[in-house]
């Protein structure tokens, strides 16, 4: 009797090992570990999670396709775990998408993040408006406005586009006047969108006018008539008083309310430029090469922000650009680029180069971008906690062509650039872990156009040659919208056609 339970002791044993032996596996499995054949071993493996657009995109490891299964779908984002460390080819692929690819490396217990992989299309399709001999456009602080300035022969029109319904309304026209030469002046709008102010020259004098036009079109008022002066430059708009502006003219900074246009303020004498932030009016004072700030009325007693000059002031006619009181930016036209920076484990006012020609900033004031005309770099403002990490005060460069490029800008989610070269619209990505992505966003008909990214609207706007020869104003969706029903179908598209002008 007891020989023969011997073997169902065995049995039950055996079966209630292999049961504990099992569930470890399971347990051990569902919670990233896995088995390494060679070293014999059990591995904490490591993740990938990624956030892509577009949202329906297929993700390769080493080629191997992963099943869109493991999209999270509460933050739209790819979450891959239980990966064995080691070296991998990551690759994000979509129908009629460039390719995006990168060498990582996987480490135990750890998530490699990628939260910015944007692919471009093959092919965009392009609206165009009718705005024969575009020259120039701003787009309004207000979704879908656009104004256009447009050289006919001898007539010179600003026009309004509103890119939602592909409407076009004239606002001024004339034959006495031209566009501004000046590459850094441009049209702008006030905040409310109900004005623009138009830089001119007139032709029979060669001077510069700033023509006020009310939006719809109404009336145009001549700056230099309510002001009785000709030497006016540096005209914008107050960004908080409806129908406030301020000029520059002989060095000394006014403001002027069109309500009450005999009312003229001077603000602040001997400067070389001001600028106009959320949290007040700055401007750069002469000869001494110091910040000040007020309010934008003007009525404030100023405030000293900086205590000392860029130290290269041969050439100190220094443009400001500035984020708030603590981030700001000084570039003078011998391309001198100075960042003072009042970070948070350090104070920083260094020369960042001697050869830029332009900078920005992101959105949330942690990053700088500045360019030349063949070198992209980014300058890290506070330090960057998301993969990959960056410390305050770090340059990060981008990019360099011996070909020129222009139309240097952030894009939407400010971990990519926006540049041109030639004809070629390109995108490139600041992560340079392995190497950055590339992209060619679009090819152009002519050389040097227009380009801005408007990320209100989720467009990018550019002049190009039409069909018949003509420069007109153009734009394509980019990037695309991902929604809520493209999160729960991401096989569906909601994206609705935008209609092409005649």
């Amino acid at each position: 009797m007891e020989d023969s339970e011997i073997p169902k002791k065995i049995f039950w044993w055996t079966l209630f090992v292999l049961f504990w032996v099992v569930s470890a596996v399971i347990i051990g499995y569902a919670f990233g570990y896995r088995f390494n054949f060679k070293r014999g071993v059990f591995i904490y493996g490591g993740s990938i999670s990624m956030k892509t657009t577009p949202l329906d995109s297929d993700v390769y490891i080493n080629n191997v396709l992963y099943s869109s299964k493991k999209l999270n779908r509460l933050n739209n984002s790819y979450h891959i775990d239980g990966i064995a460390p080691g070296d991998y080819l990551l690759e994000v692929k979509s129908p009629d998408y460039a390719t995006w690819s990168k060498k990582i490396s996987v480490h135990s217990g750890i998530s490699t993040e990628f939260w910015n992989v944007v692919l471009t299309k093959n092919d965009y399709k392009k609206t165009n408006y009718a705005t024969p001999g575009a020259l120039r456009f701003f787009v309004s602080p207000r979704k879908n406005l656009t104004a256009v300035a447009q050289q006919n022969e001898n007539d010179f029109t600003v026009s309004v586009v509103t890119a939602q319904d592909n409407s076009i309304e004239k606002i001024f026209s004339s034959n006495e006047y031209v566009f501004t030469d000046n590459e850094k002046e441009n049209i702008e709008w006030t905040p409310q969108s109900h004005r623009i102010i138009i830089p001119t020259i007139r032709k029979d004098t060669q001077k510069k006018n700033y023509l006020i036009a009310d939006i719809p079109a109404d009336q145009v008022l001549n700056l230099q008539d309510l002001v009785h002066s000709d030497d006016l430059s540096h005209v914008r708009w107050d960004p908080k008083t409806k129908n406030a502006l301020f000029y520059m003219s002989g060095g000394n900074l006014f403001r002027i309310d069109l309500d009450s246009p005999t009312e003229i303020r001077q603000v602040a004498k001997n400067i070389a430029s001001y600028e106009l932030a959320s949290s007040g009016l700055y401007y750069f004072q002469l000869p001494a090469g110091i910040v000040y700030k007020t309010n934008t009325d003007g009525t404030d007693n100023p405030s000293q922000i900086t205590v000392s000059p860029p130290s290269h002031m041969s050439d100190p006619n220094y443009q400001i650009i500035v984020y708030d009181k603590d981030r700001m930016v000084f570039l003078n036209p011998s391309h001198d680029l100075y960042v003072y920076n009042q970070g948070e484990s350090n104070d920083y006012f260094q020369e960042l180069s001697s050869n830029a020609i332009g900078s920005q900033f992101s959105d949330d004031g942690k990053k700088l971008l500045y360019w030349n005309d063949h070198e992209i770099n980014a300058y890290f403002v506070r330090k960057w906690d998301v993969q990959p990490m960056r410390s305050e005060n770090e340059i990060l460069p981008i990019t360099r062509y011996s070909e020129t490029m222009t139309n240097i800008q952030w894009s939407r989610d400010y971990e990519h650039v926006i540049f041109s070269t030639g004809k070629q619209i390109k995108f490139i990505e600041t992560d340079q872990r392995d190497h950055r992505n590339l992209m060619d966003l679009l090819k152009l008909n002519s050389n040097n156009s227009q380009i801005t990214n408007n990320n209100s609207d989720g467009l990018i706007y550019f002049i190009d040659t039409n069909s018949d020869g003509a420069n007109v104003l153009n734009t394509i969706e980019f990037p695309e919208k991902t929604t809520l029903l493209q999160g729960l179908f991401p096989g569906q598209t909601t994206t609705t056609p935008t209609p092409v002008a005649n």
